[in-house]
């Protein structure tokens, strides 16, 4: 099956395609503050990544090892019901 068959049937709706932005803005944010709080020696600079991220049930586990998380990102499926 070439891409070209699989991609109307994974294609994004115009609605989903605006929360998808929604999100990925309040993260990259969450991010930017995150990294102008530390160049700027503040106490806690994660705090507003780690506030976002509790609030989607993101946050890693106690003890979790960063390559593990990194070597964990979830790839986009392109199986949907009815596509082979």
């Amino acid at each position: 099956m070439t891409a070209a068959a699989v991609a109307p049937a994974c294609a994004l709706g115009r609605e989903e395609l605006v929360m998808l932005a929604a999100a990925y803005s309040e993260l990259l944010a969450a991010s930017r503050a995150s990294v102008a709080a530390a160049e700027l020696g503040e106490i806690d600079p994660l705090v507003y990544l780690r506030e976002h991220l509790a609030e989607h049930g993101q946050l890693p586990p106690a003890g979790a090892r960063p390559v593990v998380l990194l070597a964990q990102a979830a790839v986009p499926s392109t199986h949907r019901a009815g596509v082979a």
